[in-house]
Parts: C-alpha cells; structure tokens; sequence
C-alpha cells in the first residue's frame, strides 16, 4: 500500500499516525537508507540528504493529512500539489542511517488551499532538523 501518491522511488514516507487531538496532527516517518541514491552524490565524502528532499518529506506529510481529514482512503491516496514553502529553515544535517520524525498539524484550510505547520526531528533525539510551514493545493476537478 501506497501512503503518498507518488512512485516508491519519490516517497519519502515509510509510515504515518494519525495523532488525536484538535486540531488533528500527523507523524510521518522515514527511515534514510544510506543506500538512497542522492547520497552518492550529495556529498561523497559527507553525505546528507538535500534540503529539497526534506521539504518534499514535509509536503508528502502534509497531504497525507490532508487527505484524510478529506476523507481520502489510505489505499487511495489524494495528488496535491505544493503551492508555497513558507518561513522554512534546515537547522541539522539529516544522514544515512536517521530516521526522520515528521509531524504536521493544520493551521488553515482555505477551501482550495492549505496551510501546514511542520517540525522534522531525529527519532530518538531531540534536534530538530527543521521547521516551517507548507501550503497545498487541491487538485482541479
């Protein structure tokens, strides 16, 4: 079963949580398989994972929770877009071998759009990786 819409190659989500509360959150999470190609490359002698690759973990994240407060099934996951990055900042290196820890909580649902506030940590640890907020766009009918 798929959690994101994406190929097993561009999701950067191994599991989710639905957490309680209100408003809803989600945990997201992804194990960095030192094996990923982007570490080969970025940079072979100190691997980390690119900034943009978090980002997309945090928008992933994001749409899974908006998917299922929309009511999307989890087998059938929802293609939003990503309209905005917004005040985002990459705080630690995330490397082979982390596991990343994604929670995204709701703070505005425009009708169209959606406003997410994301903090990625280290599973186990308390640094964070980094913090921002993220805006979706629904698809057009």
């Amino acid at each position: 079963m798929s959690l994101t819409p994406h190929g097993p190659g561009f999701s950067f989500i191994d599991a989710i949580d639905l957490l309680a509360g209100d408003p809803p959150r989600l945990r997201a999470t992804k194990w960095l398989d030192p094996a990923m190609g982007f570490f080969a490359d970025h940079f072979p002698h100190r691997p980390v994972m690119p900034g943009v690759l978090i980002i997309e973990m945090a928008a992933q994240a994001s749409g899974a929770l908006w998917g299922r407060l929309s009511g999307s099934e989890s087998s059938n996951p929802i293609a939003f877009s990503l309209a905005q990055v917004l005040d985002f900042r990459l705080r630690h290196p995330a490397l082979p071998g982390d596991t990343l820890v994604c929670e995204v909580e709701m703070e505005h649902d425009f009708g169209a759009l959606a406003q997410f506030v994301v903090v990625v940590t280290l599973a186990g640890r308390d640094d964070v990786v980094a913090r921002g907020k993220i805006t979706l766009a629904r698809p057009a009918p």
